[in-house]
């Protein structure tokens, strides 16, 4: 394996780990446009699959339908934060903190959306998965946010193991990617990207240039 390899953004990236912001200014909305559209998809899957017993089914199945009323009217923030306070403890409440520090993330507030995805308890189920895999991502965003590039990797790395749909790999193996060339390390940036072709060859095409033969 080599260390000349090419990688995307990377006339703007090596210098300094700040300019890694260059690409999460560039490309951060969309992501986070795609992320939250899954979100919303897992979300609704959940509500429709989940099976609650014993004394909590109650409290659970008005969290679930506040949710849905949420996730169907473009409630704001403070909306999800009313689920949260008032349905502490439930499955639906742990998504609405996650939908919540999104969308503090999405308006720039990195301080509140950081506090807001710190609450969030990993959940179990296929739906569930998918829901943790995007709180990694948002958590492993902010880091870079924050110039942790370590924490980052960590993070983004979590994001992998917790999912395992293309497209949450596929976002997370680049962002993984992006910050291994901004701390310089261009071997584990070339690693990233082959064990992403490697999972789905399908977007062998779209990552080769990326991989030394």
């Amino acid at each position: 394996m080599t260390n000349k390899v090419q990688t995307p953004e990377n006339d703007l990236m090596v210098e300094t780990k700040g300019k890694l912001e260059v690409f999460f200014d560039k490309y951060g909305d969309k992501l986070l446009k795609a992320v939250i559209g899954i979100a919303i998809v897992a979300v609704v899957v959940f509500v429709a699959v989940s099976v609650v017993k014993g004394s909590t089914q109650k409290k659970e199945q008005a969290a679930q339908a506040a949710l849905t009323v949420a996730l169907t009217s473009d409630a704001t923030v403070e909306a999800y934060e009313a689920i949260i306070a008032e349905y502490e403890g439930t499955a639906a409440a742990n998504t609405a903190t996650y939908i919540a520090g999104a969308e503090m993330l999405k308006a720039g507030d990195v301080e509140a959306a950081k506090a807001m995805l710190a609450k969030y308890e990993d959940g179990k189920g296929v739906a569930a998965e998918v829901i943790n895999g995007l709180v990694y991502t948002l958590r492993g965003d902010i880091a870079v946010e924050e110039n942790d590039l370590q924490s980052a990797t960590d993070l983004f790395g979590k994001a992998l193991a917790a999912s395992a749909d293309v497209q949450t790999w596929e976002t997370n193996s680049v962002k993984l990617a992006l910050v291994y060339t901004a701390m310089g390390d261009v071997v584990k940036a070339e690693e990233t990207y082959e064990a992403l072709v490697a999972r789905f060859p399908e977007l062998k095409q779209k990552y080769s240039k990326y991989i030394a033969e």
